[in-house]
């Protein structure tokens, strides 16, 4: 029958095989740890590949941060009589990693704070081969991590790193480079790339411009309930701007013609026209896209509510990209060139080809080639009197004939 202790033997058992499981050195720490070896700490490299996560780190904080003329003072600390790198060799195989850490610091260890030794554990540059093995991909992040669990222990930057789990070097470069609101381990855990890094500022610029009564402490609650997953960063841009209330409206207002520059103007219109309006806050946001809201009184004395979508020009200007009826039927012909003119009148460009050229709807649909959408096609561009009474004689042969 197993005995009671077996569970704990066997745990044992697995810890000290993964002790003794060579794992190699790679990467920038080799060249300082080869020369220690060749010069006196014979064996070094051997003994690293088998030692567990925390004295493998010890020898990288070392190998990264000691400078070459403080080697006897290093030494003199951890009380090495040895000298030069057989006596560098000893420091990183006999002693405790908190006293290696302060002395290549230079600072006592009971200062070397408990949060730095249980990040080094958390170390997964390349995520693959178990925390603490492998070094950080850059040398002077140990020196960065150091200072921020020595110097601002007691901010968000140091509570985030706590508990984002494990930590590479963009990681504690998320950490230096985010806006304060945004130190939060989930975040850190999503945003590692010096590009992502500066997008999720850029976004908070964005949120603050786009709302005017948003403030720091609703933006941070919004990204507390955004939290979880690897897309959080991406949950909280969409919720936050769920609050904007100053988008893209290059033309003013009037009658019969509503810009519409709050998410909830988009979302109330998106319902009521049964369109994908309220799906656009991020497009108008960025600039990308205004769309208005209008009432078109034709020719016949009948009213057309409409939705009119602008897209932006590189000159500042913008162009009438789309117009739409209700659950985006397409409007009569005499409709659009209306609502047209009427936003040619306020400055806006209408992008299509020329009227005076070769260009037809009809034959833009015989070759397969959409270029200017249904709008153009089907306003400035449709048929012209002969070629209309050309397309009613031929409909007429055709039905006599049948």
């Amino acid at each position: 029958m197993p005995t009671r202790n077996e569970p704990q033997d066997r745990e044992h058992q697995l810890l000290r095989e993964r002790e003794q499981t060579p794992y190699p050195i790679t990467g920038w720490p080799l060249t300082y740890l080869s020369w220690l070896d060749r010069e006196g700490a014979r064996g070094l490299i051997a003994d690293l590949t088998v030692a567990g996560p925390l004295r493998r780190q010890a020898a990288f904080v070392t190998a990264a941060c000691l400078p070459p003329d403080e080697t006897a003072a290093f030494l003199e600390r951890l009380n090495i009589t040895e000298r030069g790198a057989k006596g560098v060799g000893a420091a990183l195989s006999r002693r405790r990693t908190k006293d290696i850490v302060a002395a290549t610091f230079g600072v006592a260890p009971s200062e070397v704070p408990t949060g730095f030794l249980r990040a080094l554990a958390r170390i997964e540059e390349f995520g693959s081969n178990g925390p603490g093995l492998d070094p950080f991909k850059e040398p002077d992040i140990y020196t960065v991590l150091f200072r921020i669990f020595t110097n601002e222990r007691h901010s968000r930057k140091a509570a985030a790193l706590r508990y984002c789990g494990a930590l590479k070097s963009g990681t504690i470069r998320a950490a230096q480079g985010l806006d304060p609101l945004l130190l939060h381990p989930d975040v850190l855990k999503a945003t590692v790339a010096p590009k992502q890094i500066t997008a999720a500022n850029a976004l908070l610029g964005l949120i603050r411009s786009c709302s005017s009564t948003m403030t720091d402490e609703e933006i941070t609650l919004t990204l507390r309930r955004s939290l979880g997953g690897s897309r959080c960063i991406d949950t909280f841009a969409h919720k936050a701007l769920e609050r904007a209330d100053r988008l893209s409206a290059p033309f003013m207002g009037a009658e019969g013609l509503r810009p519409l520059a709050t998410a909830d103007d988009l979302r109330a219109f998106g319902k009521r026209m049964g369109n994908c309006a309220g799906d656009k806050v991020a497009e108008c946001a960025l600039g990308m896209l205004a769309i208005y809201d209008v009432v078109h009184r034709a020719a016949d004395g009948t009213d057309h509510a409409l939705a009119v979508s602008l897209t932006p020009i590189t000159d500042g200007r913008w162009a009438v990209s789309d117009i739409k009826l209700a659950k985006n039927k397409h409007p009569r012909a005499d409709v659009q060139r209306g609502v047209l003119r009427r936003f040619q009148d306020l400055g806006a460009l209408v992008v299509g080809p020329s009227l005076t050229g070769p260009y037809r709807s009809d034959l833009s649909e015989l070759l397969g080639v959409y270029r200017w959408g249904n709008t153009l096609d089907g306003c400035f561009h449709d048929l012209g009197q002969a070629d209309a009474d050309a397309v009613a004689e031929l409909e007429n042969a055709l039905n006599e004939v049948a």
